[in-house]
């Protein structure tokens, strides 16, 4: 008779060992290859959060970048946390806990209103636009908090606080409703030095579309964004390794810089 796997993660116990990793700015062990369910997933990244005591206030997507995805070996979009207390001042200084994968400069979009705000409304960018009250630049570090699996997958990203680290916020964007989001050109400088570039468009082909798909993600569940939701829509260029002693700059269109130092 063949075995059947279940899953062996305890969400409050891992959850507690993510947390002090966290914290400590080690790797927990803990091996998320046996997270068998994104709903586990999702569960144990609540117990982490509980854990840690800290506050959410949004969420967080990673690999919507093709790029970010090739490199994270995500088959899509990761939805993490949005926590207060992982969110720096501008030029501040970030000592970098084990398990950093790089750093990313997006946007983060406020969400005015419930979306979707009825079933018959379609999360839609077009839609999306309509739920945002603002946007802004974003810096942003992601990381792991366990070396296992090896390889990353939805699951084990999801478990991870969708590998957020850090974000550093830049200015609110004035006239963004009516601005070309999706052509804006990012940038991300390490000491000065132009590292990456990208657009908007390089985040599902819009931001608004990361917003929309984020709000279907949630529906699915039962869910939704509400007003006052912050909504950090990932990288629009690339995933550049940092390391300690550098000092990072955003750039997004005619914004920033945002700086960052790391330690």
């Amino acid at each position: 008779m063949l075995a059947v796997r279940t899953a062996a993660i305890d969400p409050d116990t891992q959850g507690r060992r993510l947390a002090q990793a966290r914290i400590a700015g080690n790797l927990a062990d803990v091996d998320l290859s046996t997270v068998m369910t994104l709903e586990d997933a999702e569960d144990l990244s609540d117990a982490t959060v509980r854990a840690l005591g800290w506050a959410q206030v949004g969420y967080a997507l990673v690999g919507t970048h093709p790029s970010v995805a090739r490199t994270l070996r995500l088959d899509g979009p990761v939805v993490g946390p949005l926590l207060r207390e992982a969110i720096l001042d501008e030029g501040g200084t970030l000592r970098l806990p084990r398990g950093v994968l790089g750093a990313g400069v997006g946007l983060t979009f406020l969400i005015g209103r419930s979306f979707p705000f009825t079933d018959e409304e379609a999360p839609t960018a077009r839609n999306a636009l309509g739920a945002c009250a603002a946007c802004r630049l974003d810096l942003h570090v992601v990381g792991r908090r366990t070396a296992l699996p090896s390889l990353l997958d939805e699951r084990a990203a999801t478990a991870d606080l969708g590998l957020e680290v850090a974000h550093v916020p830049g200015p609110w964007i004035d006239g963004w409703m009516t601005a070309d989001l999706a052509a804006a050109e990012a940038s991300l400088a390490i000491d000065g030095n132009v590292v990456a570039r990208g657009h908007g468009r390089d985040v599902m082909g819009d931001p608004l579309d990361a917003v929309a798909w984020l709000a279907r993600h949630l529906a699915d569940r039962g869910s939704g964004l509400n007003g006052g939701d912050l909504v950090a829509v990932g990288s629009c260029c690339g995933l550049p390794q940092v390391l300690p002693g550098q000092t990072l700059t955003a750039r997004l269109g005619g914004l920033g810089p945002v700086s960052l130092r790391l330690c």
